[in-house]
């Protein structure tokens, strides 16, 4: 067997192709992610709001140690 032996045809037909991505899916895609940003943006805003409030709940509560 010869290192240099041309298996890439075979290799090649045996591949999956890659599927053509529609202009909906790259749309739904974009919008799931826009509304992930806006709900962690939001979450993360209302945590800055918050943070004292939480922080002192967490130690009436005795589960300030993870800060």
């Amino acid at each position: 067997m010869s290192l240099l032996a041309n298996h890439a045809p075979r290799y090649v037909g045996l591949m999956k192709q890659a599927l053509p991505t529609s202009l909906r899916t790259v749309a739904w895609i974009a919008l799931g992610l826009a509304a992930f940003a806006a709900s962690s943006g939001l979450a993360f805003a209302s945590w800055l709001d918050k943070d004292a409030g939480i922080f002192m709940s967490l130690v009436e509560a005795g589960m300030s140690w993870c800060f």
